[in-house]
């Protein structure tokens, strides 16, 4: 990614004046300055003492009901957890949503919590009803599909609605026979590099029951995280993410495989249970002074063990890349996979490593269950979670002015920040990136204050 200059003010309001006359704010002319480290003061006050019962069912939700980004709520002390105050159509339980704040700005992160995605709708009204009530402005981000299609355009709410980030899709099937292919991509010949160097040097991988683990390990771990941490930021001082390793929260609804090397662990993978029976690459590391190709070669083997497991006979296996009604996708076909409602596709993955879902047009065919094979109903569905796009992409009521606003900007964090390297490392295992939106009231706008504040937010 070339290296991009800041947008400053006298570039915005000579492409404002080029457009012609246009109603906007002093937010969004000025110019955007990544934040330091320091938080900003904020005027929020906690809206909710959680017990640990109440953290507990939450957890349990997520691993019921939930995505990747939901996972993140559970560090408690970083999110704030709203929860409806009345039963909503819909659900069997009263909807959840948890969130970032910086004042005056509330960060909603991935779909609320709801057993039906029938009660969206309204869960989304009564809790921007509740921002409203609080003089808060609401920034909806990590929004799959079928959000999207709530909140932006011929919805009651009609924001406007970018496409910034992606989630990363992997079929442990193919993970396991990349590392058996005969292939030639560049990132294909990577891949088995770093495999068969792990092998070389003796790296065993195993995984361990929760139950399982002696203080003994647990010490190990937290200590090889820590050295992985000090490592990491001293490689790169900018830090942003929406979620630290934190490798013990929610413990009974994760599973962890270790690399060992001469007896020490040098590596985790940690995989936290979302939807029913998919799973999420929540954590992953190889420790410093770890042989090289363990980091590969530790996620090889969990999908590998997966993998197994989806063809045992009588596997009550997850549909692959279920996504529910997307707002905008292609046509089904096997390069580009359909985010209708319950869409099983098998995607034959490029030599360059990764396939990208069509996110500008809508669908016009509804996949379901009875589509796939018998096959692809056993195979398990692992993401990655989410990472940012090389670009951003306006989707709905958004052009003009605001759109080169908002590009320069996002231009200016990704040259800063290198997060779109995880997409890279990621590419390896021939992921496929389904697009995830970000969501605004047209009127609000999102500019330099909110993008500030959001940064701040996640910055480390």
């Amino acid at each position: 990614m070339p290296h991009l200059p800041h947008p400053s003010l006298s570039s915005l309001r000579e492409h404002i004046k080029h457009l012609g006359k246009h109603h906007h704010t002093e937010e969004e002319e000025g110019s955007f300055q990544l934040p330091s480290p320091i938080p900003s003061p904020t005027t929020e006050h906690p809206e909710i003492a959680f017990t640990e019962k109440d953290k507990t069912d939450i957890a349990g939700l997520i691993a019921e009901y939930g995505s990747s980004s939901n996972t993140s709520w559970l560090e408690f002390s970083r999110y704030k957890i709203w929860r409806a105050d009345k039963d909503i159509e819909g659900s069997s339980f009263r909807p959840v949503q948890g969130y970032l704040r910086s004042d005056p700005y509330v960060f909603a992160w991935g779909n609320p919590l709801v057993s039906d995605p029938a009660a969206l709708d309204e869960t989304c009204y009564q809790f921007w009803k509740w921002c409203k009530n609080r003089k808060l402005k609401l920034i909806w981000c990590c929004a799959d599909g079928e959000m999207e299609k709530v909140l932006g355009k011929n919805s009651r709410f009609g924001w406007s609605t970018v496409s910034c980030i992606v989630e990363d899709m992997l079929d442990p099937k193919a993970v396991v026979e990349l590392a058996k292919s005969s292939g030639s991509g560049a990132e294909v010949k990577d891949f088995k590099k770093n495999i068969r160097r792990a092998e070389r040097a003796g790296i065993t991988v195993r995984e361990i029951k929760w139950e399982a683990w002696t203080d003994a390990q647990k010490k190990e771990v937290e200590e090889g995280v820590a050295s992985w941490k000090k490592h990491k930021k001293s490689a790169n001082s900018m830090q942003i993410a929406s979620t630290s390793f934190q490798p013990w929260v929610d413990a009974e609804h994760r599973r962890y495989w270790v690399s060992e090397h001469q007896g020490k662990i040098v590596g985790l993978v940690v995989l936290s249970r979302i939807h029913h029976d998919q799973y999420q690459i929540k954590n992953h590391a190889a420790f410093p002074n770890a042989p090289h190709g363990t980091s590969e070669y530790l996620i090889y083997q969990a999908m590998d063990a997966l993998n197994s497991e989806s063809d045992e006979p009588g596997t009550n296996g997850a549909v692959f890349w279920e996504q529910n009604s997307s707002g905008h996708g292609h046509d089904g076909s096997a390069d580009a996979p359909s985010e209708s409602s319950s869409a099983v596709v098998s995607p034959s993955a490029s030599q360059s490593g990764h396939t990208s879902s069509n996110h500008a047009e809508r669908p016009d065919k509804t996949f379901g269950a009875e589509d796939a094979t018998s096959d692809q109903l056993r195979r398990v569905s692992v993401t990655f979670g989410i990472t940012a796009s090389e670009e951003l992409t306006p989707v709905d009521n958004l052009k003009g002015w605001r759109v080169s606003f908002l590009t320069k900007t996002y231009n200016t964090i990704i040259s800063h920040t290198g997060i779109t390297k995880r997409g890279d490392y990621r590419s390896k295992f021939h992921t496929v990136h389904l697009p995830m939106y970000v969501c605004f009231p047209r009127k609000q706008g999102f500019g330099v204050e909110g993008a500030t504040k959001l940064i701040k937010c996640l910055r480390q």
